[in-house]
């Protein structure tokens, strides 16, 4: 990725504020002075226009091209003191006005400094009066109050009251030096102010660029969220229409094939076989009717989970002529996401060992442990490589219903060598 070494102006508002001060700046520098007429000082124009044109591109990046951008605005400013300029002040502090934005906010102090350095350097080096009539080519001025300079009296003359003009010249030495010191107490003051000033506008404009950034993310993760939300719906009626409805259809299935098969040989169990048939479809029917609109919040029909487990044991048995040894050990209270987990989890696992396990016994075991609650549905059938069907929505659908409460879970098989499926649920008993 390159790294732009100039960056555009960031703050509108300060780049007009300096073309504002540039303006003052060349106003007053073809201001007439010392009785001369209006005139354009060329060098003066070709300064400011410089100091200008710096500003439309700052320097980004490296802190060296930073440094040598800070550079080559003082030997301007050095310039500026040198010619003659009147107000370098005011070019003092659009540089920097300019610097707050080059440097980063740990810096910023020390760039007051070094701009109040640069001005009392420049100013001391190069005073104005004397500056502006050496660059013009104009003899010193004569300070009638210089003892050496006065005019010598006459031989017969009355000698001039000295000790009055001296400390006349000594008052406007002292008026003269407190007022420079003065100007450069305001001066500092000045820069301070400037920096506090634009140190809060530009913390404002960190802070809307920040929440600019903040309002995208967060419609991003709106968006993201809604499209979760929409995905996690949809995969939840799945499971409530797979868990629910699978089990129903598959019991049926079971009983209709042991009525065929009684049919012939227990006519009056056939008719048992076929009533509970019917039943099991006429709960089928309902478990659709209510996981199509979605209304199906409670498959425990208001009933504690050991009563809905031994009920999930007892429609197996009628199916499969076993009975699941059932081993519960559950807390009174159990919140019910949890409970509707483990129901859903034990149901799904007794659905798939009557389809596929051809198993001879089942054995279902809950134990409540100070942190977890640990399920075990294990069964002696025929097994399978957890690996070749964990892509299976049943599978897929326990597990989802176990991550989703923080729980772990895990499924222990292989060929012939039955089948164990454990989950672990966070649970702080009270």
């Amino acid at each position: 990725m390159q790294i732009e070494l100039f960056m555009r102006h960031p703050l509108r508002s300060l780049l007009y504020i300096e073309w504002i001060l540039f303006a003052v700046v060349m106003a007053i520098e073809v201001s007439p002075r010392d009785g001369q007429m209006l005139e354009l000082k060329w060098l003066h124009v070709g300064i400011v226009a410089v100091l200008a044109l710096m500003g439309l591109r700052l320097p980004a990046g490296k802190l060296l091209v930073r440094v040598l951008f800070t550079i080559a605005q003082t030997i301007v400013i050095f310039l500026a003191a040198y010619v003659g300029m009147r107000q370098v002040g005011l070019l003092c502090v659009i540089v920097l006005m300019r610097s707050y934005l080059v440097f980063g906010r740990q810096y910023r102090l020390w760039v007051t400094g070094g701009i109040f350095a640069l001005y009392l350097i420049a100013t001391t080096l190069f005073p104005y009066r004397q500056r502006s009539r050496a660059f013009r080519g104009l003899p010193p001025r004569t300070n009638i109050t210089n003892g050496n300079s006065r005019p010598q009296p006459s031989p017969g003359a009355s000698a001039p009251p000295v000790d009055r003009q001296g400390e006349s010249a000594q008052e406007t030495r002292r008026e003269r030096d407190g007022f420079k010191w003065g100007f450069v107490s305001l001066f500092a003051g000045i820069l301070l102010s400037l920096q506090l000033l634009v140190d809060r506008i530009l913390a404002e404009k960190q802070a809307k660029e920040e929440l600019a950034i903040a309002n995208q993310r967060i419609r991003t993760y709106a968006l993201r969220a809604q499209e979760n939300g929409s995905l996690q719906e949809r995969n939840r009626i799945a499971r409530e229409i797979h868990d629910s409805l699978g089990h129903s259809l598959t019991a049926l299935n079971l009983h209709l094939e042991m009525a065929v098969k009684l049919s012939q040989i227990q006519p009056e169990k056939s008719r048992e076989v076929l009533l509970e048939a019917k039943r099991l479809g006429s709960i089928a029917l309902k478990d659709v009717r209510e996981s199509v609109s979605t209304l199906r919040s409670d498959p425990l029909h208001n009933q504690d989970l050991t009563t809905a487990i031994y009920k999930l044991a007892d429609e197996f048995k009628l199916s499969n002529q076993i009975r699941p040894a059932c081993y519960l050990d559950l807390p009174p209270n159990l919140p019910q996401p949890i409970a509707i987990t483990i129901y859903r989890i034990i149901q799904e696992a007794l659905t798939n060992i009557s389809k596929y396990a051809r198993a001879t016994e089942v054995i279902v075991e809950i134990r409540t442990e100070p942190t977890t609650i640990e399920l075990n549905i294990i069964d002696n059938g025929r097994g399978f490589i957890p690996d070749n069907n964990m892509c299976g929505f049943g599978i897929q659908g326990m597990r989802e219903r176990v991550l989703s409460l923080q729980g772990e879970f895990e499924i222990i098989s292989d060929t012939d060598s039955g089948c164990q499926i454990i989950a672990s649920i966070p649970f702080v008993k009270e």
